[in-house]
């Protein structure tokens, strides 16, 4: 408990870092520092809407349900997201915001336990012809941290693996970073609370949007359980 009690702190003070380093980096279209909240902000997320119920169907095959997802808020934590226990579910808080490319995601998230994907992070465009997801899977079977868009798969298979692998670990905090440019190209990098990249994704044709940005987790075929994940901080930049 000590240890992990530790690295939530270590999270939350990088997490205040990262808040002065974004804002530096250009012009902010969101941020949420989730261990500053009490709640879910509204008039950032959405946590039900029929986006995400379409979402939900397009994330599995065969098509996933959306569950609401279970909230809770610390200020080591942050937002701690749980909902699916059963195969075929998914959940997630939607932006009510969209996002025109270019643009830079930044997201801080812990796995704190679960037997599929305990974090996925979404972007996708309205009709869910445009998108891209980043997925940290811990089912021995998928085990690894993946990426896919247009180009690579569908959305509910989990795409490309990062290379080089990774095996998501628990009560790791990752820094996820997501860069779309005006063409629509992006990379996603995977780095450690020190900075060090980890892990890379480079050929992703995810397209032009506007895209929504969807903090999530789901269950496809896999070991039923409950998937919890820690979400320290998010912030959608510009150039």
């Amino acid at each position: 408990m000590k240890s992990r009690w530790f690295v939530c702190l270590l999270a939350s003070v990088v997490v205040m870092l990262a808040v002065d380093r974004s804002v530096a980096q250009g012009s902010t279209l969101l941020v949420d520092n989730f261990t500053r909240d009490s709640r879910l902000n509204t008039n950032l997320w959405t946590p039900n809407s029929t986006f995400l119920d379409a979402l939900a169907g397009a994330s599995s095959s065969p098509p996933a349900s959306f569950v609401s997802p279970e909230l809770t808020f610390g200020h080591r934590s942050g937002m701690r997201m749980a909902g699916p226990t059963e195969d075929y579910q998914t959940t997630g808080v939607q932006s009510l915001a969209t996002f025109t490319p270019p643009f830079t995601v930044l997201a801080y998230v812990t796995g704190d336990h679960g037997t599929a994907d305990l974090f996925e992070i979404f972007l996708a465009n309205p009709d869910l012809t445009q998108f891209l997801t980043v997925t940290a899977d811990v089912n021995p079977t998928y085990d690894g941290i993946w990426a896919t868009a247009p180009n690579i798969s569908e959305m509910w298979q989990l795409g490309e693996q990062f290379s080089p692998s990774i095996s998501p670990a628990l009560y790791t905090t990752y820094q996820v970073t997501i860069k779309v440019d005006t063409q629509g190209a992006a990379i996603a990098i995977v780095e450690n609370l020190a900075g060090t990249v980890l892990s890379t994704v480079s050929n992703l044709e995810t397209g032009t949007g506007p895209f929504y940005l969807v903090l999530g987790q789901r269950i496809g075929d896999a070991p039923e359980g409950s998937q919890v994940a820690d979400w320290s901080y998010v912030t959608v930049t510009t150039p």
